[in-house]
């Protein structure tokens, strides 16, 4: 008997788990978590509150059968190839006068020709949390922008839905640049960005310069709690839209 009734949860869960990653739900965790079910899609579906709230908890019921069942899965059986880059988050604090300074992921090699090795599992909280900034751009090279504008006209949306999760960081990272820097002022702008840094062909020499290209992705203001998105399209900064997109 419970085994039957296993066999029907499952034969309902797997696939209604699997619908429930097409619909735009809210993140649910307090304080803010890194977000590791990166298929799911992020932001709402309706004005509706209730109707929002309601599906947000049969999301929550699926997300945690998975999760309790060992049934997640953080991968795709069918995706592009990965670009010819590899990307890192990095933040970057300006002040009024002019000046900056940049604070690289603990990632991102110091090294680019000689790489060292890293340890796994090691920060691995860090790693999610910047991973899930990193997600939305992997595919978002200039040349693919240009080529294809209107799939990246939604990302001031990803940055809106993932807003509580991005002030959390750059405010830790803030923390972490000022422990670093005690001799400096409070930075008026703190900027999320992303590097793009170049793979190196496996024929070619290790000391062969890697190019790195640089776009913001989100901008907070310390003091107003103020949170901007880059447009990659317009190529310009704009205002979170707080509620529904």
């Amino acid at each position: 008997m419970l085994v039957g009734l296993f066999a029907v949860w499952q034969l309902v869960a797997i696939p209604a788990t699997n619908l429930m990653l097409l619909v735009p739900l809210r993140p649910s965790w307090r304080p803010p978590e890194p977000s590791v079910n990166t298929p799911q899609a992020r932001g709402t579906f309706t004005d509706s509150e209730p109707l929002q709230r309601t599906a947000e908890a049969v999301g929550r019921v699926f997300e945690f059968w998975t999760e309790a069942s060992g049934q997640e899965q953080a991968w795709s059986l069918f995706t592009p190839g990965p670009p010819p880059y590899s990307v890192f988050v990095a933040t970057e604090f300006q002040w009024a006068d002019g000046s900056r300074d940049t604070l690289l992921s603990r990632y991102e090699p110091r090294d680019l020709a000689r790489p060292p090795l890293r340890v796994p599992l090691i920060h691995y909280r860090d790693h999610h949390f910047e991973m899930q900034f990193v997600y939305p751009v992997w595919y978002a090279s200039a040349d693919a922008i240009a080529e294809h504008p209107q799939v990246w006209t939604t990302l001031p949306d990803e940055i809106r839905a993932s807003g509580t999760e991005i002030r959390a960081w750059l405010r830790r990272r803030l923390s972490v640049y000022s422990a670093a820097n005690p001799h400096r002022t409070r930075p008026t702008t703190v900027v999320l960005k992303h590097r793009y840094i170049s793979t190196p062909d496996p024929k070619a020499p290790a000391d062969v310069p890697r190019t790195i290209e640089e776009r913001p992705y989100a901008r907070w203001h310390p003091g107003t709690n103020e949170l901007e998105a880059f447009d990659v399209v317009a190529k310009r900064f704009v205002a979170v839209r707080e509620g529904n997109p």
